[in-house]
């Protein structure tokens, strides 16, 4: 019997329902979930349930979870989330288990440290600093200018990235972000992982942001899967951002149109060699202006927006979940790449406060799909919206995706017009 453990899955992204359905295809496998306040439905799906601290209190699950793992002596940890990966990659450590290293997760999960080591090996980035108060960032305006983006240390999933494009709005955009940061669970996380690991974070998160010059030009990423050091790369996407409110994707097309795909995904490769990132997903964000490629992020595990298993899977030919348990488990996956698809998601978004109340069913939405159309849900009825600034905005409400023969971008139009076509209601509140 060969034992995997499912750490601090991130809900609504990458659901226990998918990893089981996924994991079944592997002939002997137990199951072990390890999750904070797991349900009745998480017990009906696992072989075992192990209750956790929340993922912020990493010093004590990890005390929980290295006595366990000395009895039961894992196979492999599925950690393919923010949540997961700091804690995750300690135990691998610790096991022998396949997974990153505890430098590279870090790395992967303070963007301070990360601009520091990629700005030294000749990556570009945008100009940057450490910044902790108002007064700080006056100062820095006049040398990088406007707009600024203020974010927290640690990669947030876009909670508290602030963009200032006047003099006039930088306290209150520091009064903001401060107050974020004293109760942020990703700062708590990021300190108990510096507790339990004694790295140096080079800064101290519950007092210092980042402050960083906006970068122009198109706004690309590429996202795949490292096989022990070396990247496969699904594929470079092109990315949609909102204006108003900014940071949040529209769309996805892939392959991205906007530039020639070889140099970005040369970057690409730079910086996973770079940071050392091993056995694990990946996805980076980037900005192309010119011949100029300059890195926004890299994240250390899969990327988890809605649709992006269905978007990559149609040039892949396989569900990146499985391959991402494959790799847990020392199994290399089958790997292909297909140049010959387009496709693209397109994104039904809120950004107000609001409660929902109509939206079809995924029974509604099934006459809709063809062969070269799919949709999805990223909500329910009744559910709750807040509006950006707040950092627990998520604004997709729906996607769709969709293939063309010759083109991302008529694909885009293909998705774009589909579901904004879908029947929502949201009562403004």
């Amino acid at each position: 019997m060969t034992t995997l453990l499912v750490l601090y899955p991130a809900y609504g992204t990458v659901s226990c329902e998918r990893v089981s359905r996924y994991a079944g295809e592997i002939e002997g496998l137990r199951l072990v979930l390890a999750d904070e306040e797991p349900t009745t439905s998480d017990e009906g799906i696992f072989d075992e349930v192990l209750e956790l601290p929340p993922p912020e209190r990493i010093v004590e699950a990890y005390t929980v979870l290295r006595r366990w793992c000395e009895k039961h002596r894992p196979d492999g940890i599925f950690m393919q989330s923010e949540r997961g990966l700091l804690l995750g990659s300690i135990l691998a450590g610790e096991f022998g288990l396949r997974g990153p290293a505890v430098e590279a997760a870090h790395l992967c999960s303070n963007k301070y440290q990360q601009r520091v080591k990629l700005s030294r090996a000749g990556i570009g980035n945008p100009q940057f600093t450490l910044a902790e108060t108002a007064a700080d960032v006056h100062y820095l305006a006049r040398d990088f200018g406007f707009p600024l983006v203020l974010k927290c240390v640690i990669s947030t999933m876009a909670r508290l990235v602030t963009l200032v494009c006047r003099e006039e709005d930088i306290d209150s955009a520091v009064a903001r972000i401060s107050a974020g940061l004293s109760q942020s669970l990703d700062v708590a996380r990021l300190l108990g992982f510096a507790e339990a690991t004694r790295v140096d974070l080079g800064c101290d998160p519950r007092r210092q942001f980042l402050v960083e010059s906006f970068l122009e030009g198109d706004f690309v990423e590429t996202d795949g899967l490292m096989i022990g050091h070396q990247p496969f790369t699904f594929g470079v996407t092109e990315q949609v951002q909102s204006t108003d409110p900014p940071f949040f994707i529209e769309g996805y097309l892939l392959p991205a149109e906007c530039s020639a795909n070889g140099p970005i995904e040369s970057v690409s490769d730079a910086i996973l060699r770079t940071v050392g990132l091993s056995d694990s997903g990946f996805s980076i964000e980037m900005r192309v202006c010119g011949d100029a490629i300059s890195l926004m992020e890299i994240n250390g595990r899969l990327g988890w927006d809605d649709g992006f298993s269905d978007l990559f899977q149609v040039r892949t030919h396989r569900e990146r979940v499985f391959q991402t348990l494959q790799l847990a488990l020392g199994i290399k996956p089958d790997l292909i790449r297909d140049a010959s698809p387009f496709a693209a998601l397109a994104y039904r978004s809120c950004y107000l406060d609001g409660i929902v109340e109509d939206l079809p069913s995924r029974d509604d939405l099934l006459p809709l799909q063809s062969d070269t159309l799919r949709f999805g849900l990223s909500t329910h009825k009744g559910a709750r919206f807040v509006a950006p600034p707040n950092p627990e905005a998520y604004p997709h409400v729906a996607w769709t995706l969709a293939t063309h023969p010759a083109s991302s971008h008529a694909a885009y139009q293909i998705a774009r017009r589909a579901v904004d076509e879908l029947d929502i209601s949201i009562r403004p509140i």
